[in-house]
């Protein structure tokens, strides 16, 4: 199913059929857990690499990043990532929200650990307080364009580090001529500068996936057509059962498979008796429904026996019996010339009956060394010509229950 195109009130990033919306999500679900955790172990060197801006603020201000950075957030980050991986099927069979909300406690965390440093002793007495309140950056882009956290996610996480960073500038110290106007709009607009961004990455994300829907439609509705056209190109219009091409196909792969398994194939050649009177009396409409329900009743006889009914040419029909013997494709010819002459269609212009009844040639054979199939044609054919000369509404058989090809 194509999803439905996205609400035009924008900036609202969502389907708008809910089942469109489940299925972005879990199509996206694992790709997005591997690259959050490929992402996340980045991340974690980057924000270590800090340890060089605590150095250079303060020995005491670097003890405490060491603690907060590496010991306490690193672990911590490294312990979850650990447990998303080993327990990935886990992770990936609870909502989608899950794993976007871990990337959001991480980057807290983050933000909380600059937080920390800044509340230091060390730190209220440094003149680069002001400047350190620079870090809170990276952990913004962490996830709004590192993580490429969903737009709802990225919008609330990003809220909650910006009020994290004015609550430092609010309660920190106030040096003379400190830029704290210039910093407050620095870290904010880097904050809307790359949600724009988020909202971009995730849109063209919403819109690949579209394309990507639409191109799989298209092929299915494609190869729906193919089949189709497949089917229609081995389908005898008017009769519904094959045509004399897919009898053909059929024929020759029944007898490659009897010669590859040494079991026997047998062929019922059937003609419908005077069906020229029947269609100059009755009309070309009521020949064709005689020929549809020869054809019914022909497949109905088969069908336990998983053969192939197809129209020969005009009023003859064929069936292909693949493993089955002589004495068994007997049985069906009988079965079926009794069930046409049973379906009671009045021919008041036959010699035969006073119902439309049909002669069948049966011909049976065991290939053993390859050859070709036409010479069990040529005998179906041969017992057919048998039958009707012998009086029409009846199964005649040639004798020559096993071929020895050459």
């Amino acid at each position: 199913m194509i999803p439905a195109s996205m609400s035009r009130s924008l900036p609202r990033l969502r389907f708008e059929s809910a089942q469109d919306e489940h299925h972005f999500d879990k199509a996206s679900q694992a790709s997005r857990l591997r690259y959050f955790l490929i992402s996340g172990w980045v991340s974690l060197l980057i924000f270590n690499g800090f340890l060089v801006v605590d150095w250079l603020v303060s020995p005491d201000v670097f003890a405490l990043g060491v603690l907060v950075r590496l010991m306490i957030f690193t672990s911590f980050g490294i312990a979850t990532m650990l447990v998303a991986w080993r327990y990935r099927p886990v992770v990936l069979a609870l909502p989608s929200g899950f794993a976007e909300g871990m990337v959001v406690m991480t980057g807290v965390l983050a933000a909380l650990s600059v937080a920390v440093v800044l509340s230091s002793p060390a730190m209220r007495d440094s003149h680069w307080s002001v400047h350190y309140h620079g870090g809170f950056v990276p952990v913004i882009m962490y996830g709004t364009v590192v993580q490429r956290l969903r737009f709802r996610h990225a919008a609330v996480f990003a809220g909650i580090v910006l009020l994290i960073h004015w609550a430092c500038m609010a309660t920190g110290p106030r040096e003379a001529n400190a830029p704290v106007i210039p910093m407050l709009l620095f870290v904010s607009s880097v904050a809307m500068y790359t949600l724009i961004i988020n909202y971009r990455l995730e849109y063209e994300e919403r819109q690949q996936f579209l394309r990507h829907q639409r191109g799989q439609v298209l092929l299915a509705q494609l190869d729906r057509s193919r089949i189709e056209l497949e089917k229609a190109s081995r389908c005898d219009p008017l009769t519904g059962v094959a045509n004399r091409r897919a009898f053909d196909l059929a024929m020759q792969e029944a007898w490659a498979n009897a010669v590859a398994q040494g079991a026997p194939l047998s062929l019922l050649l059937v003609d419908v008796d005077h069906f020229k009177a029947y269609n100059d009396f009755y009309g070309h409409p009521a020949g064709d429904q005689c020929l549809r329900t020869v054809a019914q009743t022909l497949q109905a006889a088969v069908s336990t026996h998983q053969g192939l009914v197809a129209r020969w040419g005009g009023e003859e029909f064929a069936v292909v019996l693949p493993s089955c013997a002589l004495a068994e494709a007997q049985d069906v010819a009988a079965r079926a010339r009794q069930a046409i002459q049973a379906a009671g269609l009045r021919h008041e212009r036959s010699a035969t009956a006073a119902t439309v009844t049909a002669s069948l040639g049966v011909a049976s054979a065991v290939p053993i060394n390859g050859g070709d199939w036409a010479e069990l044609l040529a005998r179906a054919d041969a017992a057919l010509y048998e039958a009707k000369r012998g009086g029409r509404n009846r199964v005649s058989t040639l004798h020559r229950p096993e071929m020895l090809a050459s």
